[in-house]
């Protein structure tokens, strides 16, 4: 069985992780507009070595590019809004709402795509909206 997808993931789950965690030490301290220009400043260093070493050809596609820029504001307007929540919620509550976004994305997909969660999947997501109430109106 290939790891790689694993390894990638445990470390996407770390970093997200302890992003969740400084941002709430940081939006606390800060304040989520500077939190989010740090945070963005970081994030230009981080993409510009990214795309130093790996030299991806983004613009094959002009209408690929545009999705993938829109892609790009999307993140960090969530990240933007995320810090506005850190800045008044515990992060215990903010991380665990915002962890439910694939719900989301799976309505997007039904919708636009036609893909059908199984029953399985639609009880897996009743449970994440519970969730949510449970986590939001404590």
């Amino acid at each position: 069985m290939e790891l790689r997808w694993f390894v990638a993931a445990l470390l996407a789950l770390l970093f997200w992780g302890t992003w969740g965690l400084l941002g709430r030490v940081l939006s606390q301290q800060l304040g989520w507009r500077e939190m989010t220009a740090l945070a963005a400043l970081g994030q230009i260093l981080a993409s510009t070595g990214f795309i130093l070493i790996t030299r991806p050809a983004v613009f094959q596609s002009l209408s690929l590019a545009a999705l993938g820029l829109v892609a790009g504001a999307l993140g960090f307007l969530g990240a933007a809004m995320f810090y506005v929540a850190l800045e008044a919620n515990p992060s215990s509550i903010v991380v665990v709402t915002t962890s439910l976004y694939p719900m989301v994305t799976v309505v997007l997909a039904l919708v636009l795509l036609g893909e059908v969660p199984n029953p399985r999947q639609l009880i897996a997501l009743a449970f994440a909206v519970t969730a949510l109430v449970l986590f939001a109106t404590s």
